[in-house]
Formats: C-alpha cells, sequence, structure tokens
C-alpha cells in the first residue's frame, strides 16, 4: 500500500496517452534515449533512467550465460504462442516471473541510465554470439535485433518528450 509520500503504481497495461514509436535499429534506441535526456514527462512507473538500465540489462542474457530459470511451461508457451507476437509488438503491464527480478531496474540517475544502455549496445555491436532467450529459446540475429527494438519501443512509449 502507498504512504502518503508514495504515488501507487500505474497499471501500465492500462495508460492512454503513450507514444507510437518504430525503430529501425539500435542507434535508432540511443538517439531516442538521447532526445529524452533534454526533459520528459513520464506516463508509467519508471524513469529514463530506470527504462534505459532495464533495457541493457534485458540484452545480458544473449551475451552472457544466464541465472535466469524459467518454468517449463512458460517456455513452452512463450516460444509456441508468443513469440511471433513480440517480434511485432510488446504489449505492457507484463509481470517478470520471479526469477527474472534482476531485470527490475533500480532507481538511477538519467544521465547514468542511458550510458550504461549505450554500452551494452556497444557491446551488442561488437560481440556477435547470442546465448538463448530465457522465454524463447534460440533465435536469430534478425530475431534478436526484433525482440530488443520492440521492448525498447514499448517502455520508451511512456515518456513524453518536454516540447523546447
Amino acid at each position: 500500500m502507498a504512504t502518503s509520500t508514495q504515488k501507487a503504481p500505474v497499471a501500465t497495461g492500462k495508460v492512454v496517452g503513450r507514444r507510437e514509436l518504430h525503430f529501425e535499429c539500435c542507434d535508432d534506441v540511443v538517439a531516442e534515449c538521447d532526445r529524452l535526456l533534454a526533459g520528459y514527462r513520464h506516463l508509467g512507473n519508471w524513469s529514463l533512467g530506470q527504462m534505459a538500465s532495464h533495457l541493457a540489462e534485458g540484452l545480458r542474457p544473449a551475451l552472457e550465460p544466464t541465472t535466469i530459470r524459467v518454468p517449463w511451461i512458460i517456455r513452452f508457451a512463450a516460444r509456441n504462442f508468443f513469440k511471433k507476437g513480440a517480434m511485432q509488438k510488446i504489449s505492457p503491464g507484463i509481470k517478470l516471473p520471479k526469477g527474472a527480478s534482476s531485470l527490475l531496474p533500480d532507481a538511477i540517475d538519467d544521465r547514468a541510465g542511458v550510458e550504461k544502455y549505450r554500452e551494452m549496445i556497444h557491446r551488442w555491436k561488437q560481440e556477435p554470439k547470442r546465448f538463448p532467450h530465457p522465454f524463447f529459446g534460440l533465435l536469430t540475429d534478425e530475431e534478436w535485433d526484433k525482440l530488443l527494438l520492440r521492448h525498447a519501443e514499448m517502455h520508451l512509449s511512456f515518456l513524453i518528450p518536454k516540447e523546447n
């Protein structure tokens, strides 16, 4: 329960007024993060720094063996029913399983979060080896890229740039 100094969490699956974003490459995501550093208002629960940090951590399982263990029934459903849709659009309001708590962002300064994301994107471009996704299993490079971009579109859609 929220106290008088805390806001109740926003039910992100029900937020209206989010932006429609479409990124063609990871450099587009970095450019959008840089643009948002100039100022924004948010419709969800996370700051730009938290989103960028989360997006960076979302790339880690592709680059390193993961300790995230997903129950077989969730993996089965993800691989057989949700994989194709996730490559096209990711809906907000998804609750991460218990084993994926490392993907929930701590409080982080916007610039530090964006820098963390920028560093992970640099690593993403430099390291061609990809590990299986904890939910979707083996992905092609094109599938990994689509997932990365759709994930960023969904999260950054909650941030509305301030007019200069």
